[in-house]
């Protein structure tokens, strides 16, 4: 039987604890699902987009079912493609890179934490075209430099530098670019 209980985030463990034991919360166990029915749940979840292992493996402890079943519905959506690693990881480099301009840094640490191979993850990298990415690098300086036009050059190499280091940028990627802007 899988227990869920929803408290205020701000309270800490021993303070939940003696709620508890006061009968303050009250418990509603979940009902636990067969592994047909977690099946039909997650080719629904798998094909609305592309999905990672560990996304979907914690989609199936969430829905109350075990490990043996869990490895079960898992091999189940790897025999009908509709989990891929790889698959996974190129969509995902090519989307973040486009749609929300990350750098090659930022895009490898999110695949890092979604445990995808090193190997996979460096496999994605190569769907980021270098001419598409200088010319990302240069869009973002122009970008930022019009919001901060008003202030010094030093100030601006800074803040622009800074915003692109956030965005996953590394500093030898884009130093010679600022630097061309700037001068």
């Amino acid at each position: 039987m899988i227990i869920r209980v929803h408290v205020d985030p701000n309270k800490t463990t021993s303070e939940v604890f003696a709620l508890f034991l006061k009968g303050t919360i009250m418990v509603k166990p979940t009902k636990k699902i067969g592994v047909s029915e977690a099946i039909i749940k997650t080719r629904t979840f798998c094909n609305y987009r592309e999905r990672c292992h560990k996304e979907v493996r914690d989609k199936l402890y969430g829905m109350g079912l075990w490990k043996v079943e869990v490895e079960e519905v898992m091999l189940q959506m790897m025999d009908e493609n509709l989990l891929n690693e790889e698959r996974f990881a190129r969509s995902f480099a090519r989307g973040y890179f486009r749609n929300k301009r990350w750098g090659k840094f930022k895009i490898k640490m999110s695949l890092r934490e979604r445990q995808i191979h090193s190997n996979l993850i460096e496999t994605a990298l190569t769907e980021i075209d270098e001419v598409e990415y200088e010319q990302s690098i240069k869009h973002l300086i122009e970008k930022k430099n019009a919001m901060i036009k008003n202030l010094s050059k030093p100030v601006r190499r800074q803040k622009i530098s800074n915003y692109l280091l956030q965005k996953g940028y590394s500093f030898g990627e884009f130093s010679a670019y600022i630097n061309d802007f700037l001068a």
